[in-house]
């Protein structure tokens, strides 16, 4: 999932090439002919993407969400968004690795979350 501001830009997904090896590609959310949660149907998929500035949902998979006292909240555990717009809804945050096993879950709205290089701030 490819992320800038408050919305889904696109997707990196896996492609097999002509002689049947998996490769990686991108697909941009306005190459997209329709979505959900098991397929993914598209006009168009790129090779590399050209210097658009975004962040990939590894870079914010697990980070720490703390408050502005610098107390923790917990990881971020998965982005949920819109499949119409494409605008995020709301980021899933556990409270530590137990609460993700056992699926207790805290939701944060994107205007709760402020995105910093080794932190999460709510």
């Amino acid at each position: 999932m490819l992320i800038k501001d408050d919305k889904v830009i696109g997707f990196k997904v896996r492609v097999k090439n002509s002689f049947g090896m998996p490769s990686c590609a991108y697909v941009l959310e306005e190459d997209i002919e329709s979505i959900n949660n098991q397929l993914l149907i598209v006009r168009s998929i790129h090779a590399f993407i050209d210097c658009l500035p975004f962040l990939r949902a590894q870079e914010i998979f697990l980070k720490e969400v703390i408050d502005e006292n610098g107390f923790l909240i917990g990881i971020v555990i998965d982005i949920i968004f819109n499949a119409e717009n494409f605008k995020i809804l709301e980021y899933q945050v556990a409270e530590s690795i137990w609460s993700y096993i056992k699926n207790k879950k805290i939701i944060l709205s994107p205007e709760e979350i402020i995105l910093r290089e080794n932190k999460i701030l709510s």
